[in-house]
């Protein structure tokens, strides 16, 4: 039973999107968010929209009400590609940065786990990270809130109906990008994979959508702060370039176009860069390759500046993350790689974290029989 009853699960609740991975299934979808309502023509045309798996399908429609049992309070909620087409207005990123004790982001992570869990029922040992510079100063809060009951009930979608029961027993929280060093070099016994990247230097970079996180290892112990830090830029910083030649290009018009980076998010997610305007689109890719072009050289100037003393001797440079796939042939360091599927290169790592706290747990209670 207590095998059966557990699900294991690495979550990297980033500003852009939610990724999570327990080990065969892994969610992913928009960290977009905004109150829920009865709906009236939403429900009209779309229910033979099939996204593929039903997995993919009921991410498309997150119509959901999520129950903290801790404190009974209870809410609706819109979430992901749902909140943005339903209400456009007040879907929100959760920005902030302090997710632990972020009601809506709690709610984001516990639909995650919800759409991975087989069962109705489970108990869930979690891994998850925050960004390199809020570890100090986070890592006990998120230990110590992000666990409790909750439940979720799905009003659309292939699981209406269906309600799962979450039951958090422990997180562990690392550095995010310390969950990709995992990913690449343990497997879920805490055993070596690779044992080059446990000797002498090895950096981590993990642009995200507001920052990029570096982490600097040595003999496989990570290093402090200057040599591990944040860089206040990410794919976020891409965005706002984007929109600012946007209006540049429609400053003539009658009505310039104004947007913002959660709808420019939309435009190369779902229209692949294709904006809709005056009775055809316009196509932003090559703004945005410019803009990505420059994030690439400023992250790779930053991380040259830090690290100057050790520049020579960095023998592997691992690149991770959405964003850091999409600036990779920008980053301006020898010996670079893109770890496999980079998007989740921190939630395999979280979950591998995790999956070494059960295997400790359950050998314990093994010895002591």
């Amino acid at each position: 039973m207590f095998e059966s009853d557990i699900l294991v699960a690495g979550a990297d609740p980033g500003f852009g999107a939610i990724k999570l991975d327990t080990g065969d299934t892994k969610i992913l979808f928009p960290a977009v968010i905004c109150k829920g309502n009865e709906r009236i023509f939403s429900t009209l045309g779309n229910t033979l929209i099939n996204r593929g798996s039903d997995v993919e399908t009921q991410i498309a429609s997150l119509d959901v009400i999520v129950r903290n049992h801790s404190t009974s309070v209870e809410r609706h909620y819109f979430m992901g590609s749902l909140a943005e087409s339903l209400n456009p207005n007040e879907a929100h990123y959760c920005w902030d940065e302090d997710k632990s004790s972020d009601e809506e982001a709690t709610a984001l992570l516990v639909v995650a786990l919800a759409l991975a869990q087989k069962t109705p029922k489970a108990n869930v040992y979690l891994g998850t990270g925050v960004p390199v510079k809020y570890y100090a100063s986070l890592k006990n809060k998120y230990e110590s809130e992000l666990k409790g009951s909750f439940s979720v009930e799905f009003r659309s979608g292939p699981m209406v109906g269906i309600t799962r029961q979450i039951n958090i027993l422990r997180s562990r929280v690392l550095p995010q990008s310390y969950g990709v060093f995992i990913k690449e070099s343990l497997n879920e016994y805490g055993i070596p994979t690779k044992a080059s990247l446990f000797n002498g230097y090895v950096v981590v970079i993990d642009p995200g959508f507001r920052t990029t996180d570096i982490a600097t290892f040595y003999d496989g112990i990570m290093l402090d702060p200057p040599n591990s830090f944040s860089i206040e830029k990410g794919l976020k910083w891409a965005y706002i370039g984007v929109a600012e030649k946007l209006k540049e290009m429609t400053i003539n018009h009658k009505n310039p176009i104004e947007t913002d980076d959660k709808e420019l998010d939309k435009i190369f997610r779902v229209n692949k860069g294709l904006y809709p305007w005056n009775n055809g689109s316009l196509n932003l890719n090559p703004i945005m390759q410019n803009m990505l072009t420059q994030l690439g050289t400023d992250i790779s100037r930053e991380v040259k500046k830090a690290l100057k003393p050790m520049l020579g001797k960095l023998h592997t440079v691992l690149v991770a993350g959405k964003v850091g796939e999409m600036v990779f042939e920008q980053i301006q360091l020898e010996n670079k790689q893109l770890i496999e599927d980079p998007q989740f290169g921190n939630a395999t790592g979280f979950r591998i974290m995790a999956a070494t706290l059960v295997n400790n747990i359950t050998k314990k209670g093994k010895t002591s029989e």
